[in-house]
Formats: structure tokens, sequence, C-alpha cells
């Protein structure tokens, strides 16, 4: 196979797949055989798979080559019929192990979790699950069980965490969507890494699991390379389940029906989110993608936030100090599990700023937050920011977890703001390159469960500063 008939199916987009099928012109069989040729050239080189699901892809491929033949598909119960779907490996496929990379934790579930349910109801066809730090509590991709999952776009780079695993894949051209979580990050972080789009719904918009949907900072979520195709999973993910008391009933974002007017649409900008300090490349590319949305009408000002990093990473661990903590040593302690140093750094510095903070304060410093984003935001459409204020990190947890900007690493990132704010929705989409190759990445934060509007500007990013012909060279 030539490099251009690979890419040619890599980096089909699921819409596009979807619309062959449909008109006969390609059978889901042959881009599944196409794309499991791809990730048995490519994955040795970047080790973002978990588990190989090519027995089970391929028997569902045929089904759906013969719904299509025989006319028998439904686009509007099926919209992912034939297409090719990454699982994050924390989100549990009946009959298949699952350990978020702690492998004395490992079980069989006899079910799946409430959004895999859901893609295969819609025809998707699981190829792979990717790989994740342990318990999901790192902004890199490496464990004991599956060692470390590097940057496509640079090797000795990481992809971002957790969800590295699914956006290296993306990147890679191993399917068009993939599934991600994020609870500090970890599908925005990986997405602006790998240069794809990721998108964290407000809570209790996508079911979840327990204990994780107890936590209101978290959100599982759809990652792609497009934001239509972000928009395809995330309709088919979204919604109540019974497995989730806490999920919202389902409201779909709908596609806009002008992507290149935005003469309504007011932007706010900024590149240090109070006092994050932002590296030169991200700051440049976020300005230069927010003065694009100008040709589109939108009206674009530079805003400032009243916010300190350090404060942020005290609250938001006390917070994890106060739920996460606990659990994650209570597992450690009950399996008599080995992990890595970054997982106890974690449990230490989350025990150490819940001392410190009682959960009623925790409570009472994220209601400030929230309303002052509130008040920044008023009049304003949606606030745009980095995901990262580096341009990229090493693949490995730094030493003793001292990132780049000398503090814990997880504060060299700017996502933690929006899980505080939890109702406001945020799409990651990628804005340019940073100086070592490694994709840059915005978020784009709307008002409190004001999903249509991030989309709306996604696409218009996506129209004015497009990304879809840059890939990894393998």
């Amino acid at each position: 196979m030539t490099q251009e008939e690979s890419n040619t199916y890599a980096y089909a987009s699921a819409e596009s797949l979807v619309e062959r099928y449909q008109s006969g012109d390609l059978e889901p069989s042959a881009v599944i055989d196409r794309l499991i040729s791809r990730v048995e050239e490519v994955n040795p080189a970047i080790n973002a798979v978990a588990e190989k699901l090519y027995d089970t892809a391929r028997e569902k491929a045929s089904k759906a080559d013969e719904s299509y033949a025989n006319g028998k598909n439904d686009h509007h119960t099926q919209p992912l019929l034939g297409v090719p779907v990454i699982l994050k490996e924390k989100h549990q496929l009946a009959g298949h192990p699952v350990s978020q990379g702690v492998k004395e934790l490992e079980t069989v579930p006899d079910w799946n979790h409430p959004i895999v349910e859901r893609i295969l109801q819609a025809g998707g066809v699981p190829l792979v699950r990717s790989t994740t730090p342990e318990f999901c509590s790192a902004t890199v991709t490496e464990s004991k069980m599956w060692g470390t999952t590097v940057n496509p776009w640079n090797a000795e780079k990481t992809p971002g965490g957790s969800s590295g695993g699914s956006g290296a894949c993306l990147a890679s051209g191993f399917a068009p969507v993939a599934t991600g979580s994020d609870i500090g990050g970890s599908t925005r972080i990986p997405s602006a890494y790998c240069g794809v789009v990721g998108y964290k719904a407000p809570y209790g918009v996508v079911p979840g699991l327990h204990p994780s949907t107890m936590d209101w900072y978290r959100s599982d979520n759809a990652m792609a390379r497009s934001v239509g195709d972000v928009r395809l999973l995330h309709n088919v993910i979204a919604g109540q389940h019974p497995k989730d008391q806490l999920s919202v009933p389902f409201r779909p974002v709908p596609e806009p029906a002008d992507k290149t007017d935005l003469h309504d649409v007011t932007v706010l900008v900024s590149t240090t989110v109070g006092d994050y300090p932002t590296q030169r490349a991200t700051a440049e590319n976020l300005m230069e993608a927010a003065e694009s949305l100008r040709q589109l009408g939108a009206t674009v000002k530079e805003c400032q936030l009243p916010w300190h990093a350090e404060e942020i990473m005290d609250l938001a661990f006390a917070h994890y100090g106060h739920i996460l903590g606990p659990l994650t040593l209570h597992d450690i302690v009950r399996s008599h599990a080995t992990v890595s140093p970054y997982i106890h750094e974690w449990i230490e510095r989350a025990q150490e700023a819940a001392d410190a903070m009682p959960l009623d304060v925790t409570l009472s410093k994220e209601s400030v937050m929230r309303d002052q984003l509130s008040a920044v935001m008023d009049g304003a459409s949606a606030l745009l920011c980095p995901v990262s204020a580096i341009d990229s990190m090493g693949c490995h947890a730094p030493v003793n977890s001292v990132g780049q900007c000398g503090h814990f690493y997880w504060q060299d990132q700017i996502a933690l703001p929006f899980n505080i704010n939890n109702r406001n929705p945020s799409l990651a989409v990628p804005s340019g390159f940073g100086p070592e190759g490694v994709p840059t990445g915005l978020q784009i934060v709307g008002k409190p469960y004001d999903e249509a509007s991030v989309f709306r500007i996604g696409y218009g990013l996506e129209i004015t500063h497009p990304w879809s012909s840059a890939h990894p060279k393998f």
C-alpha cells in the first residue's frame, strides 16, 4: 500500500466514511482491514494500543457491509454504522479486561460502560482500546503495565494524559473517533499535544459510572480529528442513562446553519488565564487563531481573569484529596498493587492539600471561581485560552513530579480551571505547532451548558485556521 493510499483510509473522517458507505462506494470491511494494517505498521513506534479487537471488529464490519448492501441502514438510529472507534481502556467493554494500567486491579466486566453501550448500539466498530497512565491520574501516558506511550509528532515528547493513548491513536490514523475522559484535562491535554479535537462536556451531559460520576470535576468525552466528528460522537454518547442518576436528559448539539458567519459572536481571549506562564509559541498561536475569527465577523476582545495558578492547583488537589485520593489509596492497599512513583506523589500531594483545606472551604472557593468566570464572560459567547502553559513536555512523568514551571507538574496545564467550572463546556482544537514539532491547542470555553456556541466557534476555527492536512510522518 502506498503512503497516499494508506492516508486515504487512515485520515478519513467518520462523516465521510458514512457518506461513502451509504453511496456504495466503500465497504466497512475494507476500511477495517486497511486500518488494522495501519495499526500493525505504526503502533510499535508509539505504543498507544492497550488491546487489539481485530476479530470482533471484522465481524461487526461484515454485518455493517450487509446492512448497507441491503439498504437496511438507518442513519438516525445507527449514525456510526461501520465507523471504526478507539475506546479508552477505562471505558469498560464487556468480556474484556479493564485495569486503568494497574495489573492488580484488572477485572473482566460482563457489561459495557454506558458510552460504550451507546457506541455499539449506534453501529460503531471498536478497533482498539487505548493506553492510559495508572488510575488515569497523570498528564503523561505511561504505566508499569503498558510502558510509555509517545507522541506521534515527536517520540521524545508525551501525547499528554490521561487519554494520551486515544490522542496518539487518532493522530496516527488508527480510527476517526475515540473516547476520552477528563477530570483535570485528560481529554483536552492529549487533544492539544496530538493536534486533534477533544470535548469536555458539561457535568452530567455524558453518563459515567461510580465512583467517577460522583466527582463534579468529571466528564466522559468524545475525541476526533475534526469538529464535526466530535459532534457526531458526542451526540451518540450524551444523554440520561439509568446507570448514572446524575446524568441529564439528551439535548443534541446542532450543526450550525452557517459555519462562516459569526457576526453575532463575541469571543474573549486570554493567553495566561490569570498568571499561568504560557510559553511563547502557544500564546502566539492562540492569538493568531483568535484573530482568524474576525474573518467570519466575530468580535474578539482580550480579557483578564483574577486567578492564580498556584491557588487553583491547591484548590483542585484539595478536592481530589477529599474524593479521589482516598479511593485510589484504598484500591492500592486492598490489591497490594505496585504503582509508579507519580501515583504515590499524586496521592501525597492530594492528601496534603485536603488536610490544609477542608471540604467546605473548597466548595466556597469553587463558588467564587464560578462567579468570577461568569462576571468575565458576561456579554460574551465564549472564552478562548490555551490548554497548556507549555508547548510540550517529555514522555515520562517528571522526577519528583516537578514540572517545567517549578511546581507540581499538573500546574503546567491550564485545564483545571474548567474542571472546577465544570458546567462550562470546553472544546479543545489545534492552534498550530511549537518549536519542537509538537502541536499546540486552545480551548473554547462556553457559558454553562451552552454547547452549541463552542461547537459553532470550533467550526469557524476549523474553516479559518484549518488543521486537517497536517499529519505525523511515518
